[in-house]
């Protein structure tokens, strides 16, 4: 190799240290506001480029080096994400009521607005939809439960089963806890007006009233009377029939 080839490569590699030294520059500010996933970019910028020079020239040292450092930030980039993807189960795992709706929506728009604030830094792009998504159905679970005491029976029954339908295939199980526990009061509310016009009732009768098959209100009958507030004084099984509370 001549002299000239031999400085011409040391210029090479001298400019190829400049550019590394200016990746490295760029990661170490986007890791000092926590950008965690810029850097992890830019870091998978400097190995391209190591690993295109890496046959021609002695770089060893600078690609283990930045393999050190991507290691190290996808470490911190997990360590972070996992932050807001705990709050985000934990609030799921929340036990919802009518009374607490309002506080638990607060909650999740406290995390909504953090994930906001660091969409990029964390990726958490999936997590904002999934709290969108959260949202959307917690909207439709208000106007259920704004409607339910007020409106006719079917009406209310029809919204909460196209609730229930749409909501199968998210996970959202607090919501659908709520739901079920809302349709339990909706048919408790039934059950005491047939109470204040009936002393009792078939299966039948009763099938027909809520739109309900006979061997679904027999299960409904069995919850119910688990109620402290059930009007229900007793079903007989033998002649399916509900005797009311008076």
């Amino acid at each position: 190799m001549s002299s000239n080839q031999k400085i011409d490569r040391y210029k090479q590699k001298k400019d190829i240290i400049e550019e590394l030294d200016f990746y490295k520059s760029i990661i170490l500010k986007k890791m000092d506001i926590n950008d965690f996933n810029s850097a992890l970019i830019k870091i998978e910028s400097a190995l391209t480029l190591l690993k295109e020079y890496q046959p021609d020239f002695n770089l060893e040292k600078e690609t283990e080096n930045f393999t050190q450092l991507q290691q190290k930030l996808r470490v911190e980039f997990s360590e972070h994400r996992k932050i807001f993807l705990r709050r985000y189960d934990n609030l799921r795992k929340e036990t919802l009521t009518e009374a607490n709706l309002e506080n638990f929506i607060k909650l999740l728009a406290m995390l909504k607005n953090e994930v906001d604030d660091n969409l990029n830094q964390y990726n958490l792009h999936d997590l904002r939809d999934n709290i969108n998504t959260y949202f959307k159905y917690i909207k439709k679970l208000y106007t259920i439960i704004s409607s339910y005491k007020i409106l006719n029976y079917n009406d209310v029954s029809r919204k909460m089963l196209n609730f229930m339908k749409e909501s199968r295939y998210v996970s959202f199980p607090n919501l659908k806890e709520l739901v079920t526990q809302i349709y339990q009061n909706l048919l408790l509310i039934q059950f005491e007006s047939m109470a204040k016009n009936y002393e009792k009732l078939s299966i039948n009768e009763i099938s027909e009233k809520l739109s309900i098959s006979p061997d679904k209100i027999e299960e409904i009958i069995n919850l119910l009377m688990n109620n402290l507030k059930c009007p229900i004084k007793k079903y007989t099984k033998y002649n399916r029939e509900v005797i009311f509370n008076k």
